[in-house]
């Protein structure tokens, strides 16, 4: 099997999401930026089974995430801390805890627009 095969070709490939839930981790290890794509717009059909997915993880999605929460693109960082991070295990989410007080303590202009900061206070107050 290709393994790239398992990266949604559209944002109604649900088939390709059930494939990559089939195959599992490690299988997906190499394409985990790539499924991260995928979660990018909430509202794309694809975006909530393959988070779900995502954050099942744990340890091995959180280098990914960190890569997200740190860029620029504040929508995506958005629907990154509200699909995937707000349901990883604490052990997990405390991984990201730097990432997560400067968003939600030093949170740019458009993170801000976005409510970036909020959901990042939310999760930072979920872990103990």
């Amino acid at each position: 099997m290709d393994i790239k095969s398992l990266v949604p070709r559209d944002k109604h490939d649900l088939a390709a999401v059930s494939a990559v839930e089939r195959a599992g981790y490690p299988a997906a290890a190499s394409i985990l930026d790539d499924l991260l794509e995928w979660t990018a717009d909430g509202n794309w059909p694809v975006a909530a089974p393959l988070a779900r997915f995502l954050a099942s993880l744990g340890g091995p999605i959180v280098e990914p995430l960190a890569h997200i929460l740190v860029g620029k693109d504040s929508t995506r960082k958005y629907f990154c801390l509200d699909l995937i991070v707000r349901h990883l295990p604490p052990d997990s989410i405390g991984r990201l805890h730097q990432a997560l007080g400067q968003l939600s303590t030093k949170p740019g202009e458009g993170d801000r627009a976005e409510g970036v900061d909020v959901v990042a206070r939310e999760i930072l107050a979920m872990v103990p």
